[in-house]
């Protein structure tokens, strides 16, 4: 049951799409491009969400994450409600955006702690520029990563040794070949 209703996700979409095309070639409706791929990467990650819920795969959490708020911050930056245009502003928050992804996926696995280590890393360096962007903090990256890549390796190190520490029955076991 729950097959057929995920397989009817695409073609309403679809539909919806096709819609909202016809009235801008039919009517005075305008709808471009640039109004309609920040709605697709925030549709996208609904359906991710949707297949989350579902209970079929707990992995789609990361790509429903990092689309859905892509699709949010994309919107919000096309109707001018915040003031990033270029790659040298947008990427901070990509950065912020994609630790979050990360962060969202030990939030349903919380077994699984070394995704703990990109999602700390792409949120601490993303804020740290963003807030220098904003003249909040001033951060000078490379004398920062400079003085602190080891603690890279720590927190490498902290995942190797927590994933080693579960229990045997927590670890995914390879499946057994009959």
């Amino acid at each position: 049951m729950s097959t057929r209703k995920s397989s009817i996700w695409p073609g309403v979409v679809l539909i919806i799409i096709g819609i909202l095309l016809l009235a801008n070639k039919l009517t005075d409706f305008s709808l471009s491009w640039y109004q309609i791929y920040p709605v697709l990467f925030a549709a996208l990650g609904i359906m991710f969400f949707g297949s989350v819920i579902n209970r079929q795969n707990k992995g789609a959490v990361f790509p429903g994450t990092l689309l859905l708020l892509m699709g949010v911050f994309f919107v919000l930056r096309n109707w001018d409600l915040v003031p990033y245009r270029y790659v040298r502003d947008v990427w901070p928050i990509m950065s912020v955006i994609l630790g979050l992804a990360f962060l969202s996926l030990f939030v349903v696995r919380p077994s699984d702690w070394g995704v703990l280590i990109p999602a700390s890393i792409f949120i601490f360096f993303g804020a740290a520029i963003w807030l220098d962007k904003l003249d909040i903090i001033y951060v000078d990256i490379w004398d920062l990563w400079s003085q602190y890549w080891p603690a890279l390796l720590i927190l490498i190190g902290l995942g190797i040794i927590a994933g080693n520490l579960k229990k045997p029955s927590e670890r995914q076991q390879p499946p057994e070949v009959q």
